[in-house]
């Protein structure tokens, strides 16, 4: 097996539980949009709990993706320098 793709396969974990948070901050921001919507429409003027459960695990998501995939280039650049490249 060639180096690169030893890097790419020590990478890949990393990027695809990303995209998994990644699907799941969309998910929830959605759901977020879509519960804030009904609340204004009802004349609540603060987050209901429902917005804010969406809200909260959204953002919990999209700082999950951001650091996986920081440790997934972490890792990447680390074994190309161990390989040599």
């Amino acid at each position: 097996m060639s180096n690169d793709i030893e890097i790419w396969l020590l990478f890949a974990p990393f990027w695809i539980l990303g995209l998994g948070a990644l699907i799941g901050a969309g998910w929830h921001l959605v759901h977020f949009k879509i519960n804030h919507g009904r609340a204004q429409a009802a004349g609540h003027a603060h987050l209901i709990d429902a917005s804010r459960h969406h809200l909260r695990r959204g953002l919990i998501a999209v700082g999950a993706f951001v650091v996986l995939v920081l440790i997934g280039l972490g890792v990447a650049a680390a074994m190309g320098v161990l390989f040599g490249r």
